[in-house]
């Protein structure tokens, strides 16, 4: 199990635009505030995420690799609406940052965010 700090932020400028992007598209089984349990196909990738309680700062995350094929039959099962972004990975001052900009019913919102793994 991981734990993550996760910080969010609200972008303008669009410097980001620069880096290549990759296509997502996610859906949530379980948006419970105690767990939260996300189907994520990115690329030729798809992973299945359960997420704890936020206490402060952290939750708990654990994260795994499922065939693609399943994921597109997970999306199918999740609460609407789905999500599509394409993600952005910029590299600042030696930290990593993960820039989304949203499609679909979220069109026009731009997020960046930080995560640190604490293990």
């Amino acid at each position: 199990m991981a734990l993550e700090i996760e910080r969010k932020f609200l972008v303008t400028g669009d410097e980001w635009r620069k880096a290549e992007g990759t296509v997502l598209r996610q859906g949530y089984l379980s948006t419970h505030p105690e767990r939260t349990v996300r189907v994520r196909i990115e690329g030729d990738k798809a992973t299945l995420t359960i997420k704890g309680l936020t206490r402060g700062a952290t939750r708990s995350e654990y994260e795994y690799d499922i065939p693609p094929e399943e994921a597109a039959e997970l999306l199918r099962l999740c609460e609407p609406p789905l999500i599509e972004k394409v993600r952005r990975r910029l590299e600042h001052d030696g930290l990593v940052w993960e820039v989304d900009e949203f499609l679909g019913d979220n069109q026009g919102l731009v997020v960046a965010e930080i995560a640190r793994d604490l293990w």
